[in-house]
């Protein structure tokens, strides 16, 4: 019975062109399968595990309310990077400790032609000194061919298919696929077992456009995202990932309840996490 159940929800509920987008976004997840030496990867990784519990950490996301935030406060802190957020003019003072990357090729190559990435990939790598960087298994041999983040620190994860359950423990081999790459920084914060995380620039702001940063993206990104390219990206389907994403980030929280939104907006409609005053922090 709760097979049909679910079968019909699939086939009738919810729209096609929205479980294309989702196996799309999820390419590669489960049929690229890491081969053995790339098993061997993730468990060298075994010593970072709460490798800072007593300390805290902010992670910085892209939204624009980070405009009205004074981040040279950062200065002397933990601090996890996300994409193309090493733009920051005060990025260069507090130097994250770690970069955080979504799926480049296996996710998002779509969009783009995968030459396209080289330069802004380049230019991270330069920008954001040495951090220690993570990301997809599928884009190493890309980084590999095209000497990508050489002689930098990379730890490398694999994807699974979600079936949006509580998330009971974190493995980097086996993180649940993402919608965002904030929810794969969140889940690294407490895969590094940080005691306090504050979210900076988590907007979620899909309402007021697609492409709304901190930073203009015709000026400051290398990319120059094209929001015609986004077109698929309309309300429904924002509210949809928005509902998978924050489903997500409320396992996340229940797993240490130490996650809190540090967002400049107080009215910001982001109500998962509890709210806490920026400037209160330092």
């Amino acid at each position: 019975m709760n097979i049909s159940i679910k079968k019909l929800l699939k086939d009738w509920v919810i729209p096609p062109g929205y479980i294309f987008l989702f196996n799309k976004y999820t390419a590669g997840v489960i049929k690229n399968k890491s081969p053995d030496t790339d098993i061997r990867l993730f468990k060298d990784q075994s010593d970072i595990k709460h490798k800072h519990i007593g300390e805290r950490v902010f992670i910085l996301g892209a939204g624009s309310s980070i405009k009205r935030q004074d981040l040279k406060q950062l200065e002397g802190e933990h601090v996890i990077s996300v994409s193309n957020t090493f733009v920051h003019p005060d990025y260069v003072l507090f130097r994250p400790k770690y970069h955080v990357l979504p799926p480049i090729i296996n996710s998002h190559g779509h969009l783009y032609p995968e030459e396209n990435w080289i330069p802004w990939l380049y230019q991270m790598a330069e920008k954001t000194f040495e951090a220690e960087m993570f990301c997809h298994i599928g884009d190493k041999p890309y980084f590999e061919s095209n000497k990508i983040f050489q002689n930098r620190v990379v730890h490398w994860n694999e994807y699974v298919k979600w079936d949006e359950q509580p998330i009971t423990e974190l493995d980097l081999a086996r993180v649940p696929s993402i919608w965002s790459v904030s929810e794969y920084a969140i889940t690294v914060a407490l895969y590094l077992g940080y005691d306090e995380i504050y979210l900076i620039g988590f907007d979620h702001d899909w309402f007021n456009g697609t492409l709304v940063y901190f930073y203009d993206e015709k000026k400051e990104h290398i990319m120059q995202p094209d929001s015609s390219r986004l077109s698929f990206a309309d309300a429904e389907f924002q509210m949809r990932r928005h509902a998978y994403i924050f489903k997500k980030y409320k396992f996340l929280y229940a797993l240490e309840k130490n996650i809190f939104n540090a967002n400049a907006d107080p009215e910001h409609y982001m109500d998962v996490f509890p709210k806490v005053d920026y400037d209160s922090l330092f």
